[in-house]
């Protein structure tokens, strides 16, 4: 069996500024738009085990991955994931790895993204967990190259 990694999806109170956001930070392609509301084919709501959804979402590829960006408008959304810590249970963040991580820095903090910190040297990465616009955990990597 054969198995590659897809795509990861991210629920977010504003498509078009997430959309604006990691297009800009990693300069994915959009590849397609879609939308559902609470009347759309039960097979739907079976797929994603909601009642009643309604979202609209963007489909964003990258090198070798897709991301997967929604606004659900039912049922209504909860959490901050601003709150939420690194260590709290569940995916706690999404990571890029970068050939100029300082660059990847400022593409951030200018597409709305923030830092508390700039990048660390781990030995082999340099890594620093960084928040968009809706404060998400977005981790920017670069391995450590010999000088």
């Amino acid at each position: 069996m054969t198995v590659t990694f897809h795509h990861a999806g991210l629920v977010v109170p504003d498509l078009e500024k997430a959309n604006k956001f990691y297009k800009h930070l990693l300069g994915l392609e959009e590849l397609s738009r879609f939308q559902w509301d609470e009347s759309a084919d039960p097979q739907v709501n079976k797929v994603i085990n909601l009642a009643g959804s309604a979202a609209k979402a963007i489909m964003l590829k990258g090198e070798n991955y897709h991301l997967e960006l929604f606004e659900y408008s039912a049922p209504e959304q909860s959490g901050d994931p601003a709150s939420e810590r690194p260590c709290d249970q569940g995916i706690t963040h999404i990571a890029f790895q970068f050939d100029d991580i300082d660059a990847a820095c400022e593409r951030l903090k200018e597409a709305g993204g923030t830092m508390h910190h700039g990048p660390v040297n781990l030995g082999g990465t340099w890594a620093i967990y960084a928040r968009d616009p809706f404060g998400n955990i977005v981790e920017l990597m670069q391995p450590v190259t010999e000088a």
